[in-house]
């Protein structure tokens, strides 16, 4: 009689136990998505320079809560810039107490494309949208994004800019004052009537445009992405034919033979635009179609290559055809100078009526 009353007392206690236990796990499945929320990621500060081949300390928020998760290393953070992934480029440093990340922000032939579109255009600075993530996944929260705040990606050091600038506008200097003062770029015509006359020489006008191309756009990329390997073969032969042109024609020139010696000083006309473009396109015999079209693939190839360095920040490569072309163009002008020399001569060796 007396154990059913405690029966009664007791069978309502583990009904309520039994669902307290029964709850429990309903409970902590709903209260995951909140707390996976507030301990997401998120890229709060950077120390250090955003520019390529420096060192770049990356201040992420939630950063341990994250890494305690399985399947998240921290290790294989990469940077992203524009929302474009820098891969390969892992940490050097991972602090999980401090929730930072170093990075050393270097160009390797698997990043190099990314970092080509991030850093062109040239210019000083632009703003970029910068975090870092797991690779091949989203990015990290951050609040370097634009419009509002963005990072400023460092294209080209000032420093370095400065000196280059420098170095370039003393050659620069130098070579103007060569070509005004001396006979840098001209050639010399025979004469018996008198001194020598001086004319711009196209092959050497086209050597001293590819030289200042190539030099300059060598200084630009190196500044920039600090790689100096940025000759290949096709730039070489580009030279390499600009070079042949000076030399054939110097060589034409030579074998030449004079009945008379040079009587002086060659006259040296005042610079002005209109005779410098007349004597690059003409010869003896007026206006050459051959001077004019080496010429214009001239200047055509250098406002290519030079649009080319300033978006992509590589150095064109010239296909096997484009050479072959520009190698025809310069050998109709070497053969074209041959009767040109002739008919200097002759009319150098013309007695005055």
């Amino acid at each position: 009689m007396k154990a059913a009353p405690r029966l009664g007392q007791v069978l309502p206690a583990l009904l309520w136990l039994l669902a307290c236990l029964c709850g429990q796990p309903a409970q902590a499945q709903s209260a995951a998505p909140q707390g996976a929320d507030a301990g997401r990621p998120r890229v709060v500060q950077l120390q250090g320079e955003l520019e390529a081949d420096r060192v770049l300390l990356v201040q992420v928020a939630g950063l341990s809560e994250w890494a305690m998760t399985p399947g998240h290393a921290p290790w294989r953070l990469v940077p992203y810039i524009n929302g474009l992934p820098l891969q390969g480029l892992y940490p050097a440093a991972v602090n999980l107490r401090a929730a930072t990340v170093q990075f050393h922000l270097r160009i390797t032939p698997e990043n190099q494309a990314t970092w080509m579109r991030v850093l062109s255009p040239l210019t000083l600075k632009h703003p970029v949208d910068f975090s870092i993530g797991p690779e091949q996944q989203d990015p990290f929260d951050t609040v370097f994004s634009r419009p509002d705040h963005p990072a400023l990606l460092t294209v080209v050091n000032p420093r370095w800019m400065t000196v280059a600038t420098c170095v370039l506008l003393v050659f620069a200097v130098f070579f103007c004052a060569l070509a005004t003062k001396t006979d840098l770029l001209m050639e010399r015509t025979p004469s018996t009537q008198g001194p020598d006359a001086l004319g711009f020489s196209l092959a050497k006008v086209q050597l001293a445009l590819w030289f200042f191309v190539i030099f300059g756009s060598f200084l630009a990329i190196w500044l920039v992405t600090g790689n100096f390997n940025t000759i290949d073969g096709s730039l070489v032969a580009t030279l390499g034919i600009s070079a042949g042109t000076a030399v054939g024609d110097a060589y034409i020139k030579s074998a030449q033979p004079r009945d008379t010696p040079p009587t002086g000083p060659a006259v040296r006309p005042g610079w002005a635009a209109k005779r410098f473009v007349r004597e690059l396109v003409s010869d003896g015999e007026g206006y050459s179609i051959y001077r004019f079209q080496m010429l214009a693939w001239t200047v055509a190839l250098i406002v290519v290559f030079l649009a080319d360095v300033s978006d992509d920040l590589v150095m064109p490569t010239f296909s096997p055809e484009l050479l072959y072309l520009l190698g025809l163009s310069t050998g109709t002008y070497v053969a074209h100078r041959m009767p040109e020399m002739r008919q200097n001569k002759a009319q150098a060796a013309t007695p005055p009526a």
